[in-house]
């Protein structure tokens, strides 16, 4: 079994080099740390973490809290964070707070509990009770939000443009000719959803069309509200929308569900568009135009911050917003493939 003497000669630097690549206890030269990591890999040294945290008084873990492990967007953020974290010689560890549970701070409380070293918060709620507690934590530990809040003390926090990206996939559907344009938005108690809201209603406003309440139907994030909203819209509504506008693919896919059990066509009966560019939006028949998060950026960024937080406690608090683009497909433009080309990677 390969020890961190024979990393170090594999690398050609010093023990203590090493050390401090492993425990991150020191900045290291990037070509110096890319060289020890291919040791790493080479010699397949697998470090004792309990050792470690008993030297460090870290556990070499990051927290990452969700609200739904069944929502796709999360499991290819996984995959990012995972991918960053792993780089930095660090694990991760991922709990759901469930999307209806009341007391997230008892999950917070777990990861704690768990003695990771920081963590990263993807709750779209943003409940004042669980905000105060992870502000708290933050004066103990790097905390990291990946939703947009109105926090008025310094935080650190990655989010994509939510506003602007609503408002540029409202704005391709006006430039398609679309007045009618319904709004499938999340429970507005939720400040993301807000966002996204306040996006579509200033595109509306901005070509001098109406938002019409009755085109507007609140879901809860699930497929099944996308469906129920696209039957409210196609089947109750006086003013039926020649557009749909989703705030997130997963309603959008419900939309697309309904509107084909009707035998109905997109684009040319309705358009339909969503937000995130989860994997699945592209599989879609007909594929489904969306607004693409930058998640792999997103992930990126946050374990930077994290670690650069480990290293230095008392650096200034960073916010990060970056920006999407638009993703035009087949179900609002007919000139698109009724088939999206794959690129596997």
């Amino acid at each position: 079994m390969a020890t961190i003497k024979d990393v170090a000669k594999q690398a050609g630097v010093s023990v203590t080099t090493v050390s401090r690549v492993l425990n991150g206890t020191a900045p290291v030269n990037i070509k110096t740390k890319e060289k020890i990591m291919q040791a790493i890999d080479t010699l397949q040294y697998s470090p004792s973490i309990m050792a470690q945290g008993m030297r460090t008084k870290k556990s070499k873990t990051l927290g990452v809290l969700v609200p739904d492990y069944m929502n796709p967007f999360y499991h290819e953020l996984f995959k990012y964070i995972e991918d960053a974290v792993r780089q930095e010689g660090y694990h991760m560890l991922t709990i759901s707070t469930q999307e209806e549970v009341e007391d997230e701070n008892s999950y917070i409380t777990d990861l704690v509990n768990r003695n990771v070293d920081g963590i990263i918060v993807c709750s779209y709620k943003g409940e004042k009770e669980t905000i105060t507690y992870l502000l708290q934590l933050a004066k103990t530990m790097p905390v990291i939000f990946l939703d947009h809040f109105d926090i008025k003390q310094s935080i650190n926090a990655v989010f994509t443009d939510g506003y602007n990206g609503i408002k540029e996939v409202t704005k391709h559907m006006i430039d398609k000719g679309h007045k009618n344009i319904a709004f499938i938005r999340p429970p507005v108690r939720y400040q993301v959803a807000n966002d996204r809201y306040e996006g579509y209603k200033d595109a509306m406003q901005v070509a001098r069309l109406p938002v019409n309440e009755e085109l507007i139907y609140e879901g809860n994030y699930h497929i099944e509200s996308g469906y129920a909203a696209a039957k409210y819209f196609l089947t109750q509504a006086k003013v039926k929308p020649t557009a749909i506008v989703s705030a997130t693919d997963l309603m959008a896919i419900g939309a697309v569900n309904f509107i084909k059990s009707q035998g109905l066509s997109m684009p040319e009966d309705i358009a339909v568009a969503g937000y995130d560019d989860i994997y699945i939006s592209k599989l879609m028949t007909p594929p489904i135009t969306t607004y693409r998060q930058p998640i792999a950026q997103m992930a990126q960024t946050a374990v930077q911050i994290f670690i650069h937080k480990i290293n230095h406690p008392t650096a200034n608090n960073r916010q990060v917003m970056l920006a999407g683009h638009l993703m035009v497909r087949r179900s609002t433009d007919r000139d698109k493939p009724q088939v999206e080309k794959i690129v596997y990677k």
